[in-house]
């Protein structure tokens, strides 16, 4: 992830030895990371110009995107959860057929099918639909896996195919999308940790050099600065990997 290369990039840059230069290039690597954590990935100015004609897309990052994800991921448990067949206790295992197919048509006017359902129970011919649809048209005959109640076969699902399983697709989604933003959470709340703790060693540097303001202000000024693109990362020890911030010496 480019957030987790530049906060790496700032651990290793070599800082000028004058404490003015090294303050504001810290101000500016703190400030980044506090951006980044806030809003999300960040790009250099001049890849930011050169996109602006293709269209304003913007992806939601930072701490709101991994909100979101979280939110979104649980949706999808819940959702996943609530699509899960009823669990039978005296749930009987049989073979059943294709009988029917059932036709509609979606909010965009295409025809869309589902098939029905058939099997016997001591002679009797039991027939269910199904909730699932899809633009493909089941083939009438085919054999599918059905499990009823021994004391009221009315109540049957199938247990192969798609249908038996899309609940858990519903569920592996939401838990994949719901571990990755609980990490992209972590990594914008370290970000931001990181980012203002280098931001406040700049200002004291700063300030050892005579020069002096607000901490607030100052830092959400090149917070915004870097998010609109006028700072250009690339040039900063966010965006330089072992770079030199000023007159520092290379490491040995």
């Amino acid at each position: 992830m480019k957030r987790i290369q530049h906060f790496f990039n700032t651990l290793q840059t070599n800082w000028s030895e004058d404490p003015a230069a090294r303050g504001a290039a810290k101000m500016t690597a703190g400030a980044i990371l506090v951006a980044e954590g806030l809003f999300g990935v960040i790009r250099s100015g001049a890849r930011r110009v050169s996109r602006r004609g293709r269209g304003n897309n913007k992806s939601v990052g930072g701490i709101l995107g991994g909100i979101i994800g979280i939110v979104v991921g649980v949706v999808f448990i819940v959702v996943g959860s609530a699509m899960a067949p009823d669990e039978l206790p005296d749930e009987v295992a049989t073979q059943g057929v294709i009988a029917d197919v059932e036709s509609s048509r979606n909010s965009d006017g295409d025809r869309m099918y589902s098939p029905v359902y058939s099997f016997e129970v001591d002679g009797r011919e039991y027939t269910f639909g199904s909730s699932m649809r899809s633009s493909s048209r089941p083939t009438i005959g085919q054999q599918v896996e059905i499990a009823y109640s021994a004391s009221d076969p009315r109540n049957a699902r199938r247990t192969d195919g798609f249908e038996s399983k899309a609940h858990w697709m519903f569920i592996g989604s939401g838990i994949f999308v719901l571990l990755m933003s609980l990490v992209s959470l972590a990594i914008s709340i370290a970000l931001i940790v990181f980012g203002i703790i280098l931001f406040k060693s700049g200002r004291a540097d700063r300030k050892a050099a005579g020069e002096t303001g607000s901490f607030f202000s100052d830092l959400m000024s090149i917070a915004r600065r870097a998010q609109s693109g006028e700072i250009d990362i690339d040039q900063t020890a966010a965006g330089q990997s072992g770079s030199n911030q000023g007159d520092a010496p290379a490491a040995p």
